[in-house]
């Protein structure tokens, strides 16, 4: 039987922690090990522990003094034990079936051709009508369609148990992912993106999804209870959204000047999609979000410029 560690990565949260934990530690098929680890200021509440001995799960808290999501899941994978390390963060909810199903995908996999599987995550709080046309503008804007060419999971020939349960991806989200310690080990999370670093989990699958078959379940579902708390400000995160993005298709995607035309579009469909929402819906958020990807694509020309006239 595989073993599963999962890896719980966590910045001053505690009450949203709290509730991902009992998810965790509610599951039909148990962990055989979490691992939370901490990169914040405060200390992850001492009632986790005696919650997780209830539960007959082992427990282990890693302390980071450094703020970032990639680092903290690289921390947990090295001091993990299970054959299959389970990636969640501290506003995520588990189905209690959660465990049970995606070890069910894996166990069927005997010749260990399936190196990842990600969940679907869906909002606890549905947007409804509007999020489903704030998406579908996304789309139209180009979001995510410079995706990297080569998919290996395409390559794979499933074995019949999970033939029609699994559907190659390029992209499995931080908040569902999973991977056999093999691929964990050779591959790891990028600490250049580091704090929020928002984005991480993009510039991982698209990385490692050229190379091994990664793949996702539509039956797995997660739940993502946003927290309030623990995201940088709208203007700081667009700043960190052009940076982020330009890391990542430089760094992570194969692609030439049709990639960079696509990366560009998508970053021109930002500016468009949130200053129209700003000035239609009156949401200062969304205007600042649009001023600081308007202020980091200044910052990116300019510093490429310099570089091309200065060598």
């Amino acid at each position: 039987m595989l073993k599963v560690s999962v890896i719980l990565p966590t910045h001053d949260r505690p009450e949203s922690l709290m509730r991902a934990v009992e998810s965790v530690l509610s599951q039909r098929r148990p962990a055989d090990e979490l691992i939370i680890v901490n990169d914040g200021q405060r200390e992850v509440p001492a009632a986790l522990a005696e919650r997780a001995e209830q539960a007959d799960v082992s427990f282990k808290v890693i302390r980071s003094r450094v703020a970032s999501c990639p680092r903290s899941r690289n921390l947990g994978a090295a001091g993990s034990a299970g054959d299959i390390l389970v990636f969640i963060e501290d506003d995520l909810l588990l189905g209690e079936e959660y465990l049970e199903r995606l070890l069910e995908l894996y166990e069927a996999d005997s010749a260990n051709l399936v190196a990842g599987i990600g969940a679907v995550v869906v909002e606890a709080e549905s947007g409804g009508a509007k999020e489903s046309l704030w998406n579908f503008f996304g789309r139209l804007a180009g979001q995510e369609c410079w995706r990297p060419r080569r998919c290996a999971a395409r390559y794979v020939p499933l074995p019949p148990a999970l033939q029609g349960r699994l559907v190659p991806a390029s992209r499995l989200y931080g908040g569902g992912l999973s991977l056999r310690r093999e691929t964990a080990a050779a591959e790891k999370f990028d600490e250049t993106l580091s704090g929020y670093a928002l984005g991480e989990d993009l510039a991982f699958s698209y990385r490692v999804s050229m190379r091994y078959a990664l793949f996702v379940a539509p039956q797995i579902k997660v739940v993502h209870a946003r927290a309030r708390t623990g995201r940088p400000e709208m203007y700081a995160r667009g700043r960190m959204y052009v940076s982020n993005l330009l890391y990542i298709a430089r760094n992570c995607v194969e692609g030439g000047a049709g990639t960079w035309l696509l990366v560009g579009f998508e970053l021109a469909g930002a500016v468009f999609r949130y200053s129209l929402w700003g000035l239609l819906a009156f949401n200062r958020r969304a205007l600042d979000f649009a001023a600081g990807v308007v202020r980091e694509l200044a910052a990116s020309a300019r510093k490429s410029m310099r570089k091309l006239l200065c060598g």
